[in-house]
Parts: structure tokens; C-alpha cells; sequence
């Protein structure tokens, strides 16, 4: 198909038209619903288990996507990925590496927003490594696993390394990529790692479906900010 250019925007009060127009100049009209506002968008997070202390930031637009270092203000990578990923790389999964301290969890939590706001998702849900074993037994991540548009797992690794978290993880992995729902993941731990943690087939499952970048920068966004 060419590439389409947009020419134009009408908004009426439920539906946003998009005017777009290819190489040869034939125009093609598209609808979308408009975005959601910030506040709900961040409520409907809220109620899907993210965490208060990454919504906090965006609900009161005290985010930062740069940080003062040497008398400049630096990007924080982990934004900067995660809002390509989300942007232009989504429904493929993401799997985003890094050192503690670099943003990773705040950056996946931000472009979960942006993907509500923006209606590419209706439902999202956040788990950090240490809560799937809970939530597996009780029943409630299978569910998960199969009915919402977006799941977060943070910090991936920091769980007690056995056999059956090891199932856990590979069961979740399996299901969503046959299923071909997107997931993100934040973890500080290598690709080889995950591969000897858990088993080659899902760090394969990663490498064919998933966005996978490793945060470089090598300094902790926390000890900027708290020595401010």
C-alpha cells in the first residue's frame, strides 16, 4: 500500500476524522474516538493494579523524561525506549533490560498510559515478579493471561528462582504470544539469564516477538533525583 500522508483533522464532539492521502493524491478518510482524558486513563491503570508511587508523577504532570547531570539536562533512555516501543513498535511485546535505579519501571508504566489515552488498549494489568506465584494459584493470572489487551510484569527475575515459578513464567509467555497479546517486561537480569532461569523457549518466544532493548545508561536516576 503507498504511503499515506495526513492532510487534515476534523473533531466533532464523538469522533475524530482523519483526512489521508497517498502518492497518487487519492484521498482516504479514517474515524477514531478520541483520546481518553489523562485522569481517566490513569484511573482505569489504578484499578488494574498499578502502582500508586508510578501514577502519582503522571496524574499530577510532575514527570520527568530528562534528569540535570553536569549542568545539563540528560533524556532518561528508558523513556526514550519505551516511547518508540509504544509509538511505533506496539502490539509487539517489549522487553526492556537495565541496571536498578534507571526508570525502567516508571517508563513502562508511562507508555501504558499513552496507550489507554491513545485507545490502542482498553485493559492493562501490572504484576511484579514476586506477585505471580500468589496470583497464579489463586486463579487470577490465567485469566489475566488470556483476556487483557496489555500485561505489565515488573522487575522479572527478582522471584524465588524454582521450578514452578520457572513454569509460571513460561506458561505466561507461551499463552500470551499464541494468543499474540503483547507483554512488557522490566528485568535486571541478562538475556542469558532468562534463558538459564527459566527455559530457551522463552527467550526465544522474546526474540521473535518482542522489542528488545538494554537501558546503557550507567548512572541511578534515583541517586540524581534524591540529591537534588
Amino acid at each position: 500500500m503507498p504511503a499515506l500522508k495526513l492532510v487534515r483533522t476534523l473533531k466533532t464532539e464523538n469522533l475524530i476524522w482523519e483526512y489521508w492521502e497517498d502518492q497518487e493524491g487519492k484521498v482516504f478518510v479514517r474515524k477514531r474516538l478520541p483520546d481518553l482524558p489523562s485522569d481517566t486513563a490513569v484511573s482505569i491503570l489504578r484499578e488494574q493494579g498499578f502502582p500508586e508511587k508510578y501514577l502519582e508523577p503522571i496524574e499530577r504532570g510532575t514527570l520527568r523524561s530528562t534528569v540535570p547531570l553536569k549542568g545539563e539536562e540528560v533524556p532518561i533512555e528508558a523513556f526514550e525506549i519505551a516511547r518508540k516501543w509504544a509509538k511505533e513498535k506496539f502490539p509487539l511485546s517489549l522487553l526492556l533490560l537495565g541496571s536498578v535505579g534507571t526508570g525502567k519501571t516508571q517508563a513502562v508504566v508511562t507508555a501504558a498510559w499513552w496507550l489507554l489515552k491513545k485507545r490502542k488498549i482498553a485493559t492493562a494489568r501490572f504484576y511484579s515478579a514476586m506477585e505471580l506465584r500468589a496470583a497464579f494459584d489463586k486463579g487470577e493470572l490465567q485469566k489475566d493471561i488470556k483476556e487483557v489487551d496489555l500485561l505489565v510484569i515488573d522487575d522479572l527475575g527478582r522471584e524465588y528462582r524454582s521450578d514452578y515459578n520457572a513454569y509460571i513464567v513460561e506458561a505466561l509467555i507461551t499463552t500470551r504470544y499464541d494468543l499474540q497479546k503483547p507483554v512488557c517486561i522490566t528485568a535486571n537480569i541478562t538475556f542469558e539469564e532468562i534463558a538459564n532461569r527459566y527455559t530457551p523457549r522463552v527467550l526465544d518466544r522474546l526474540r521473535e516477538w518482542a522489542y528488545r532493548r538494554i537501558v546503557k545508561q550507567n548512572f541511578s536516576l534515583r541517586g540524581i533525583l534524591q540529591g537534588r
